[in-house]
C-alpha cells in the first residue's frame, strides 16, 4: 500500500508539471501572435459568368403578371357535379340560360339538400318540379325548389292561384324571373347529364345464305370413305413373343405381323415359326 500511494503522488506530479508547461506555451505564443486586427478581402468576380449570377446584376420582371390572361386562376365556386348526388329534377346553368326571360314558382329554399329531396319522393306526380343550387363569393349555399315555367308573369301569377302543392303555413310561394338566379348559378343538370348520354340504334339487315353445293359434299365424303378404306387394309399389327426357361433366361423371340388381308393367304406376310426346345 506504501509504495502504491508513493506511485500516485509521482504521477500526481508529473500532471501538474505537464498542465503548468502547456500554459506557459500559450502564453508564449499568444504573446508571439500578437492582436492584429481582422482585414475583409472583396473577392473579386474572375469570370463573366459570376458577374450574371450576382444578385444584384439581376433585373426585375417590369410586368409581373403578364399571363394573367393566358392562364386563368382557379374558379373555387365551380364544381363537377355527379349524376348520382342530385335528383332528375336537378337543373344548371343550361336551364337558366335558355329560360331566363321565363317566370316560374318558386316554392322555397333550404340548405340542406336532403330536407328538398324528401319533399319530392312525397310527390305523386314530379312532372312540373325542379330545383336549382344557388352559390357565389357573397351568397350562401342555397337549394331553392321551383314549380312550372311560363311565359309572363300574369300565367305565373294565374298558376299561383290553382297552385295545389300541400306546403306548411309558414311557407308563401312567389312569383319569380328565372333570370335572377343566373349569376348564382354554375352547374350541370341532371338533364344534361342525360343529353350527353347519346343512344344509338342498330339496324340489321338481312343477308343471303350461301348454296351448299350437295355434289361436292358427297364427293368429298367419298374420297374420305375411299382413303379410310385403303388404311384399314394396309394396316399391319405385329405381335412380339418372347419365350424364357425355368431360370428366366430369354430363349428365342418371335415376331408375327397380321393385317386386314390377312384372310387371303395370298397376300398375307410370310410367318417364321420358332420351335422352343425345353417344350
Amino acid at each position: 500500500m506504501a509504495l502504491r500511494t508513493h506511485w500516485q503522488q509521482i504521477q500526481n506530479y508529473i500532471w501538474l508539471v505537464f498542465g503548468g508547461a502547456c500554459l506557459f506555451f500559450a502564453l508564449v505564443f499568444w504573446a508571439i501572435s500578437g492582436t492584429k486586427e481582422l482585414v475583409e478581402v472583396e473577392k473579386k468576380a474572375e469570370t463573366e459568368v459570376e458577374l450574371q449570377i450576382q444578385p444584384e446584376k439581376v433585373s426585375a420582371m417590369n410586368h409581373l403578371g403578364a399571363l394573367f390572361d393566358e392562364v386563368k386562376p382557379l374558379d373555387m365556386s365551380a364544381r363537377v357535379v355527379s349524376a348520382a348526388q342530385h335528383e332528375a329534377e336537378f337543373r344548371g346553368t343550361k336551364f337558366v340560360n335558355e329560360q331566363k326571360k321565363s317566370y316560374t314558382l318558386e316554392l322555397f329554399r333550404v340548405s340542406d339538400e336532403a330536407i328538398l329531396k324528401k319533399f319530392l319522393k312525397k310527390q305523386s306526380n314530379r312532372s312540373n318540379f325542379s330545383y336549382l343550387r344557388l352559390f357565389g363569393e357573397n351568397h350562401a349555399e342555397q337549394y331553392v325548389l321551383l314549380y312550372g315555367v311560363y311565359r309572363n308573369s300574369d300565367d305565373a301569377k294565374a298558376a299561383l292561384a290553382d297552385l295545389n302543392v300541400a306546403l306548411p303555413a309558414s311557407i308563401k310561394p312567389a312569383v319569380v324571373e328565372i333570370q335572377q338566379y343566373q349569376p348564382f348559378v354554375n352547374d350541370l343538370g341532371s338533364d344534361e347529364l342525360k343529353a350527353s348520354g347519346k343512344l344509338y340504334a342498330v339496324n340489321l339487315k338481312t343477308a343471303p345464305l350461301p348454296q351448299v353445293d350437295e355434289a361436292q359434299i358427297a364427293a368429298k365424303r367419298a374420297e374420305v370413305q375411299a382413303r379410310q378404306a385403303v388404311e384399314a387394309k394396309t394396316a399391319t399389327t405385329t405381335t412380339t413373343v418372347t419365350r424364357r426357361d425355368a431360370d428366366g433366361n430369354v430363349v428365342n423371340v418371335q415376331q408375327s405381323q397380321s393385317s386386314a388381308d390377312a384372310a387371303h393367304p395370298k397376300n398375307a406376310p410370310a410367318q417364321t415359326e420358332v420351335t422352343d426346345p425345353f417344350n
